[in-house]
């Protein structure tokens, strides 16, 4: 997935486009939906909820 995929499907989940170092739990992303979404990637919920920005998720999903 790329950095812009990600950031579409964060800015539909939470209503609107965060920048890439913001906090996405401020934005109003919550657990139920980074839940889906590690599932979605195939990564880890916690590895999510400990770095919620797009920067640190797009690193964790590229690998």
């Amino acid at each position: 997935m790329s950095a812009e995929e990600l950031r579409t499907r964060v800015a539909e989940l939470v209503g609107e486009l965060p920048g890439d170092d913001d906090d996405l739990i401020d934005h109003g992303m919550d657990s139920i939906r980074m839940m889906a979404l590690a599932e979605r990637f195939g990564v880890d919920f916690m590895d999510l909820a400990e770095r919620p920005t797009l920067r640190a998720w797009g690193e964790l999903i590229r690998g």
